[in-house]
């Protein structure tokens, strides 16, 4: 299996260098033909004897400053037209950019998701109402007991989705979406530190339009678009997405009545959600839920792993098989595919 892996590392990288390699052969190429191309019209417009070219050592020096020159043009280039010679490079890449962009408008022509059987979907209509039912149950009860621990049921109707309608999808595994709640969060109460400007009528600016007449700050709509950047990239970057985790960090940097004991009621609700989406899953034929809880695992390197999965890494085998009834096809994680 090393071999293999090691092989396969090999050829990878061999495939990646190749047109970088080619792109160099081909540059040097053209600069070689470029040499000879100035070193002949020197020939033709002197026109020299064979003995003259023999003979004579100021001639040969010059034809040879000529093909040095040809061949390393950067360096014999005034700063004016290098400047140049990158301006027109940089304007190639750039059109050949959005060229490339253009072209993807056009898409992959591939076929949209099949439609789930009317047998699926109520099984997933049952699982999210009794789930969403206790989720807005609980959170009705804390919101009149105690408002420092508010938090809104609603925040849960995509990650319903995700569970019980992609219940296979990474992303909706309970690694995800307690690590990304708590990203979130986090980041939208960091944001909301930041000073929001404020208006003559002590209303929050939206824009930098309105900082002329505005107290000192960042405009409300800029903290929000921050905390959703910062929400959405450090998801990406630490493998743990949950989309619909990105919405809290719009809702804590907008609001202060959400504070430090939403957290714990936000990871109740998760705690929740997770047993109840366990229990009504897995009694279907069809579906198992989770697929892995951590997601730790030590790399071929030795290297011990948490955020983001391994690539080639051997997962724990599950007792039954996964059916993907999207595709129509019995997917195992041991390895083994079968047709149903």
């Amino acid at each position: 299996e090393g071999f293999l892996i090691g092989s396969t590392d090999l050829i990878g990288s061999q495939i990646a260098i190749r047109k970088n390699r080619e792109a160099c052969a081909a540059m040097r190429r053209e600069m070689f033909i470029e040499a000879i191309k100035k070193v002949k019209r020197e020939l033709l417009n002197n026109r020299p004897s064979f003995g003259d070219l023999a003979t004579n050592r100021s001639t040969l020096d010059f034809l040879a400053k000529q093909r040095r020159e040809a061949q390393d043009p950067l360096e014999q280039d005034d700063m004016a037209t290098r400047f140049k010679k990158k301006v027109i490079k940089l304007g190639k890449k750039v059109f050949k950019r959005i060229n490339n962009s253009r072209k993807k408008w056009k898409g992959t022509k591939l076929e949209g998701p099949p439609r789930q059987s009317f047998g699926e979907s109520a099984f997933v209509a049952f699982g999210v109402f009794f789930t969403m039912l206790t989720v807005l149950k609980v959170a009705n009860a804390i919101n009149a007991a105690d408002t420092n621990y508010k938090f809104d049921g609603a925040w849960y109707s995509s990650t319903l989705c995700i569970i019980f309608a992609l219940t296979p999808a990474p992303v909706g595994q309970p690694r995800q979406i307690f690590a990304a709640h708590l990203w979130n969060m986090l980041v939208g109460l960091a944001l909301r530190q930041i000073p929001t400007s404020t208006g003559l009528e002590g209303l929050p600016t939206q824009g930098f339009m309105e900082w002329g007449s505005a107290s000192y700050g960042l405009p409300l709509m800029w903290k929000r678009a921050l905390a959703v950047a910062f929400g959405v990239a450090g998801q990406a970057k630490l493998g743990i997405l949950h989309p619909p985790a990105t919405g809290l960090s719009y809702t804590f940097v907008s609001s202060d009545k959400y504070s430090w004991g939403t957290i714990l009621t936000v990871y109740l609700a998760d705690v929740i959600v997770v047993a109840m989406s366990m229990i009504i899953l897995n009694l279907s034929e069809a579906k198992q839920y989770p697929l892995y809880w951590l997601g730790l695992e030590w790399g071929d390197a030795g290297r011990f792993r948490f955020f983001g999965v391994q690539a080639r890494g051997h997962h724990a085998p599950l007792t039954k098989s996964v059916s993907n009834k999207l595709t129509g096809r019995t997917v195992s994680m041991e390895g083994d595919d079968r047709n149903v």
